[in-house]
């Protein structure tokens, strides 16, 4: 044990001791609030996943619609409707029709020199010529196209705000799939109540996603009987804002519920069968 002598003490300099400031946590009881929202994974520390296509697919429906937009302020109006009626879903341009029905007499949408349309000449004047009547195309890029800006702020926010935690708890594959099943099935459900309107929108998709998310925490909640309180403010945290700025649409717009509810169901029995495999009883 070591001596020191009591006058090497005093030339030394006394001690200073800091008290840190109280550091308030607010701010991070918001941020963690938050995290916890966005976050589905109910297995503490499992590895997330990149939102990398709910990313991707929300930059090209942005840069879609301000393509148009750009070229509609430029007065050049007849290359943003020509994006439009080359994505929108329209049934007579996707399938062959008989010629008694394509021989018809109609009104025509242009002038021409005897004042005299057939129904197949105004078809190819909408649809465009190209792979006429076979464009199956529009069973994806009616995804990519939307009426007005109310219209994309609806589905980015459904896209975004749902879309990001599934992706990051189930990866991009998944998510992907059911995406486009659920686009298909939406499609589908429209053609067969719809066969001479148009659609156009990515709703059919997202309503997808959105079953498959109510199914993803039904199961959460059934599991953890305790958390039930968070997980139903969380479920309802994540649909509020799409079903806030959907109101205006249902108002303003005729909105097909078809399609919503073909791609709901197709979100829904995928939900079911990949959680009763990942949740055996």
């Amino acid at each position: 044990m070591s001596k020191y002598d009591a006058s090497s003490l005093e030339l030394e300099e006394p001690f200073t001791i800091q008290i840190a400031r109280p550091v308030s946590t607010t701010n991070y009881n918001i941020k963690s609030f938050i995290r916890r929202i966005f976050n589905l994974n109910d297995v503490p520390n499992k590895k997330q996943h990149l939102p990398l296509f709910i990313i991707a697919i929300s930059i090209l429906h942005i840069s879609i619609y301000f393509s148009r937009f750009i070229y509609d302020s430029k007065k050049d109006q007849h290359f943003a409707m020509t994006l439009y009626h080359l994505f929108k879903l329209y049934i007579p341009c996707m399938r062959p029709t008989s010629h008694f029905i394509r021989s018809r007499v109609v009104k025509c949408i242009r002038l021409t020199t005897n004042g005299t349309c057939y129904y197949d000449e105004v078809l190819k004047q909408t649809c465009f010529s190209f792979l006429y009547p076979n464009q199956l195309w529009r069973m994806i890029t009616v995804n990519f196209s939307h009426l007005e800006w109310l219209h994309l702020l609806s589905n980015l926010l459904a896209q975004l705000v749902q879309g990001i935690p599934l992706e990051r708890k189930y990866g991009s594959i998944c998510i992907a799939i059911i995406y486009w099943l659920s686009g298909l099935g939406a499609n589908l459900s429209f053609m067969t109540l719809h066969r001479t309107e148009e659609a156009t929108g990515a709703s059919g998709s997202l309503y997808g996603l959105m079953l498959f998310l109510i199914v993803d925490r039904l199961i959460a909640i059934q599991a953890n009987v305790e958390q039930r309180r968070f997980l139903i403010l969380q479920l309802t945290l994540l649909l509020l804002p799409h079903i806030v700025v959907s109101i205006p649409l249902i108002i303003k717009f005729n909105v097909a519920h078809s399609a919503h509810v073909g791609g709901g169901l197709v979100g829904f029995l995928i939900g079911i069968d990949i959680l009763a495999q990942l949740n055996p009883a």
